[in-house]
């Protein structure tokens, strides 16, 4: 089932959670709603699902109006981020409650509700389970079972409302692996709010970035990151390093850069950690700022720096490979000298000007 999402406001007392937010949500697909606390993810979702009403715009189901539809009539399955189990009813009993009080003319026989729940709980692997109560399941499971409860009724839109944020991290990347695993196979249209950047990007077909309840961006997870349409959405999505002024105009002077350091006090630029080389030496031609090495974090396959740029003392964070690593054999008080690959340059209202491929010096 499509969802078509027209000129959505919501305001609560003075506060604006939402203004004029459109999107189209095709059949089928994936979408994850990302931004920070109080950006207006949780209350779409809501309006979505019908338990909240929308003070202006419309939403539409497979094309269809459904704005002022009750929660009940727009078959949406909803999984919250603290699981709503209930505590007094046995794995099976939760995952069968939807359909047991369902209206007579729609309620299953008790065979059919015995072989959907059999089905389901093997589904998210947890068939073995079925007698036991939500209080000896892991948070792990437990939200696995608010997942299969959500999916008995068989929904046309299932919505998940920060359903792993409570977790630990590793349960975490195992659960979001998992749920991508399930929407593959079961194809049902899937919104998902989170503020974490990494979820987003890798569970979802397509990002939507909101920022004080307006849409800063919507595209594939690549692209997104890739090419962010604001500051706003480039310092959102992962560690970024900020240069401007005086710093901006030394890295970047040239031909490409459309005289750059003409107007350096008009712009900022954007450079991703990996996307900084460093060197012991400075290569002919190649523009770059002399840095300290502050510290060293060697865990895992990429080595991140802390550097401290020498003569205004700003920090810089960049990050190698493990081989690039170890080819420097860099050391904490060290200098090397650093230039981007690439800088993203914005102007001060926030529109992208330009970005510079630097391949292997400007």
């Amino acid at each position: 089932m499509s969802i078509q999402i027209k000129n959505i406001s919501k305001q609560f007392g003075s506060f604006t959670a939402l203004s004029d937010v459109s999107m189209t949500i095709e059949a089928g697909e994936l979408v994850a709603l990302l931004g920070p606390s109080g950006s207006g993810k949780t209350t779409l979702l809501r309006i979505i699902a019908g338990l909240e009403a929308p003070d202006g715009g419309s939403i539409l189901l497979h094309g269809e109006q459904a704005t002022r539809q009750s929660a009940s009539r727009r078959g949406i399955g909803f999984v919250f981020q603290h699981y709503a189990l209930f505590r007094h009813m046995t794995i099976f009993e939760n995952v069968a409650f939807g359909l047991r009080v369902q209206a007579a003319a729609n309620k299953p026989s008790r065979a059919e509700i015995r072989e959907r729940v059999q089905e389901l709980l093997k589904l998210v692997q947890l068939d073995s389970f079925a007698k036991m109560y939500p209080e000896q399941l892991s948070g792990g499971q437990r939200q696995r079972v608010a997942l299969a409860r959500a999916l008995a009724v068989r929904p046309k839109v299932l919505l998940l409302d920060e359903p792993f944020s409570a977790l630990d991290a590793k349960v975490r990347k195992e659960l979001r692996d998992w749920l991508r695993r399930i929407h593959d196979e079961l194809h049902v249209t899937t919104v998902l709010v989170t503020h974490d950047q990494e979820e987003a990007l890798e569970v979802a077909d397509t990002v939507a970035i909101l920022d004080h309840g307006k849409v800063e961006q919507i595209g594939t997870p690549q692209a997104v990151y890739d090419h962010p349409a604001s500051p706003f959405v480039y310092d959102f999505l992962g560690d970024v390093n900020l240069f401007h002024g005086r710093l901006l105009a030394e890295l970047s002077l040239d031909k490409r850069g459309n005289n750059i350091a003409e107007r350096v006090e008009s712009v900022i630029g954007f450079v991703r950690p990996h996307e900084l080389e460093l060197s012991r030496d400075l290569p002919e031609g190649q523009k770059a700022v002399l840095a300290s090495v502050v510290r060293i974090h060697a865990a895992g396959p990429h080595v991140r720096l802390e550097l401290r740029i020498t003569g205004n003392g700003r920090p810089v964070a960049a990050e190698l490979n493990r081989r690039r690593y170890e080819q420097l054999a860099l050391t904490p008080g060290e200098f090397v000298f650093v230039w981007p690959q690439s800088i993203r340059l914005f102007d001060n209202a926030g529109a992208s000007s330009l970005l510079i491929d630097q391949g292997g010096g400007i």
